[in-house]
């Protein structure tokens, strides 16, 4: 069943497959992240939001936006991450230099990751944004991400990594604290 549900989430672009995929699988796409849209500017509290419906909690983005922006139309920061992560009973570590290989390793491990890339809406403009990465395929050579602006999409590994080197690839990983030993031994 599970090989089937891999072709199809791969055929349709859409969560299906999990971090246990068959060794032979080409990537792997997490279950059970909720799509949480933003609000203006609030791609950070919406990306924290996801994360932590993927981890079960049930948190308001706007409860998470308080927390974690100076005020409704400011961008947040990835320090706001870390601070906000003991507020629900988590853990968080920011990164910066990341690659497709710790895409690849965090997603077998079941880790999303909170991702500050550019985000261009026009030529000549470019947003800082954050998205969460839920997924890779190397047959179709593609990221898979929940972004709260643009939905569930898949972004050609070339592309991908452009926006991302344009923020230097800064990632946080948000984490229960049972994982922490996860995070050290697949991120660093």
């Amino acid at each position: 069943m599970r090989p089937l549900r891999l072709l199809l989430a791969s055929l349709a672009l859409t969560c299906a497959a999990s971090a246990a995929a068959p060794k032979n699988a080409s990537g792997y796409v997490l279950e059970g992240m909720p799509l949480i849209r933003q609000s203006y500017n609030a791609c950070g509290p919406a990306s924290i939001t996801q994360v932590l419906g993927y981890y079960g909690l049930n948190v308001k983005m706007e409860e998470v936006s308080r927390w974690t922006r100076p005020d409704e139309r400011s961008y947040m920061s990835a320090q706001a991450i870390v601070n906000f992560a003991p507020v629900v009973g988590m853990e968080a570590r920011l990164y910066a230099g990341g690659t497709l290989n710790s895409v690849r390793s965090a997603i077998k491990h079941g880790l999303p990751l909170i991702a500050l890339q550019s985000h261009i809406p026009e030529p000549g403009k470019v947003i800082p944004h954050w998205r969460v990465i839920v997924g890779y395929d190397d047959a179709r050579r593609a990221v898979y991400t929940k972004d709260p602006l643009l939905g569930y999409v898949a972004i050609g590994y070339d592309d991908f990594l452009r926006v991302w080197a344009d923020q230097r690839g800064q990632f946080a990983v948000l984490y229960p604290p049972k994982l922490s030993a996860t995070v050290r031994k697949t991120l660093g």
